[in-house]
C-alpha cells in the first residue's frame, strides 16, 4: 500500500500564484495602547517552579 503522496498540493493556476506572491501594504496602528498587564519574568517562572517542588513531594507521602 502506498503511504506517501507525490502531489501534496493541488496545481496552482497563474491567478493563484500572483495572488499568493503579491506584496501586502503594511499600515501602522497609531492608536494602539500598550497593555498594563505585568509580563511574567524569568524570576517569576523560577519561583513558580521552586514552589511546585515541595507540593509534588508532599503529594506522594
Amino acid at each position: 500500500m502506498k503511504m506517501q503522496s507525490n502531489r501534496l498540493l493541488s496545481p496552482l493556476n497563474e491567478e493563484s500564484i500572483t495572488n499568493l506572491t503579491s506584496e501586502v501594504k503594511e499600515v501602522l496602528a497609531t492608536g494602539f495602547k500598550k497593555s498594563q498587564d505585568r509580563i511574567l519574568s524569568i524570576a517569576d517562572l523560577w519561583n513558580i517552579q521552586r514552589q511546585r517542588k515541595p507540593r509534588m513531594q508532599r503529594r506522594f507521602i
